[in-house]
């Protein structure tokens, strides 16, 4: 058969290679001998048209496409389209939205065949079999679908063995140049992917989607696998990456051996991964210095701790401050990241959140109003609550929607602008002045940025008029 993997066709500047379709591919091409082919719709920035045309050009027997919250629309639109000009074609949809909302859409969009709930690095082949035979895939963990009996919903699978797993084929996805991006700006120049060394997240936090799609349960690659992958990366010519772990550092002892192993392979890369604030010790931070992570992101979310009761997240404002401190001492690029518009919080919680991260004088920072996902136990919470209209699970919806009274939609955006106005003041100072000077000198991607950016209109006009996407 020939199977075409598609990410949804959308307008971004998020350019990260799609991991976990190429982790498919190379599940489906271990273990059969099926053509596949797969196609970046996400990043190559398709219209809708152009993604129509390109499956009449594969004319696959089967297209699996992944979809979030904010694209699912988007998507339900064009495999539509898909159904109407190939009436055979077999539609699986997978990801997070569709783990969430597997009943939903089954119920209401009857073009769908399939969706996998969880991961689906075992269930779609085996699926694939299926198909393949024209039998139901009722022995197949994770599977939804229409049965003569009626709607079969699968439970939510995971991979616990993580090194089994075939290592995602980059070949797959052609010449096509990826990068990393912050406000529009880059930050990485080189040969750029993206590597993926645990899944999950042990925690809880009611805004997050994540540690309901891996139940709660982090899983590693051992630091063996996970190095042998970058090693082959670097043979390959990549010079840049980023480790898209929701816990990267969530075991310390693997972060180190990792570091080592990096080391002792003579792996010279930029690395990039995001970094929990309990975790974040200065010899830890050293050590990865010294293996090539020249950035590390932490989220902050809230630098009130009532607010931060409220999105259940166990990291306080002193552990995000020690973090960055250590983060700054080892010649990282530090990013921190917040979250505004929680019900609880007053306009002088927010004020006090800005102040924080102005103080803190990050290299980097990222404002977001709160959103309103799908699966995380704030949705479930409000949805008890009757907030939810019966049909709000099909599109991203952000806090003010729900409590307007508390805050706007034009209350919130301009805060996110004063929020990156501050922190770009926090560097027009004699201190803020020396501690570039210091970044430039330690650390090669903070060199890099700069002088890739120094013609770069948009990074001129940030460092004049400010960031904020809502400018």
């Amino acid at each position: 058969m020939k199977v075409m993997l598609s990410t949804p066709p959308w307008k971004t500047t998020e350019m990260w290679p799609p991991l976990g379709l190429l982790y498919l591919a190379g599940s489906v091409r271990q273990t059969r001998d099926d053509d596949v082919v797969v196609v970046d719709a996400f990043c190559q920035n398709y219209t809708p048209e152009r993604f129509v045309e390109r499956v009449m050009e594969e004319r696959p027997d089967v297209l699996g496409m992944n979809c979030s919250t904010h694209t699912f629309l988007a998507t339900m639109e064009v495999l539509a389209e898909v159904r109407r000009r190939l009436p055979d074609i077999v539609l699986v949809l997978g990801g997070y939205h569709a783990t969430f909302a597997a009943r939903e859409i089954m119920s209401e969009y009857g073009f769908i065949d399939y969706i996998i709930k969880g991961e689906a690095e075992d269930s779609f082949p085996r699926l694939l079999e299926h198909i393949e035979n024209g039998t139901e895939p009722a022995d197949v963990a994770g599977i939804s679908y229409r049965s003569g009996s009626g709607l079969v919903e699968g439970s939510l699978t995971l991979v616990d063995d993580l090194d089994r797993l075939p290592f995602p084929d980059r070949s797959l996805l052609g010449d096509f140049r990826y990068g990393y991006y912050f406000q529009g700006i880059p930050l990485t120049f080189g040969k750029f992917t993206t590597i993926s060394s645990s899944r999950g997240c042990p925690f809880r936090c009611s805004y997050c989607s994540c540690a309901a799609f891996s139940q709660t349960k982090w899983r590693q690659r051992s630091a063996e696998n996970v190095v042998d992958e970058l090693e082959m990366l670097y043979r390959d010519g990549y010079r840049e990456c980023v480790f898209v772990d929701d816990n990267f550092t969530q075991k310390v002892s693997r972060v180190e051996r990792i570091c080592d192993l990096i080391q002792e392979r003579g792996i010279e890369m930029k690395l990039y991964c995001e970094g929990r604030a309990n975790h974040a010790s200065l010899l830890l931070l050293k050590k990865m210095k010294k293996a090539g992570f020249d950035v590390i992101y932490f989220g902050a979310e809230s630098a009130s701790p009532h607010v931060l009761e409220y999105y259940n997240k166990t990291i306080s404002p002193q552990q995000t401050a020690e973090a960055v401190a250590n983060a700054k001492k080892a010649g990282m690029l530090v990013i921190t990241s917040y979250i505004v518009g929680a019900p609880v919080e007053s306009l002088d919680d927010v004020k006090h959140t800005i102040d924080f991260a102005r103080s803190l004088r990050p290299h980097g920072v990222q404002y977001n109003i709160l959103d309103m996902l799908v699966g995380t136990p704030m949705w479930d919470s409000l949805s008890e609550q009757g907030v939810m209209a019966p049909d709000d699970w099909k599109t991203n919806h952000r806090v003010y929607e729900y409590f307007p009274e508390h805050a706007s939609r034009e209350q919130l955006e301009e805060i996110v602008n004063d929020g990156y106005g501050s922190f770009l003041g926090a560097w027009k100072s004699l201190r803020g002045l020396r501690e570039l000077v210091h970044i430039l000198l330690v650390n090669p991607t903070a060199r890099s940025v700069v002088l890739g950016n120094i013609r770069n209109p948009n990074a001129i006009a940030a460092v004049k008029d400010g960031l904020g996407p809502f400018k």
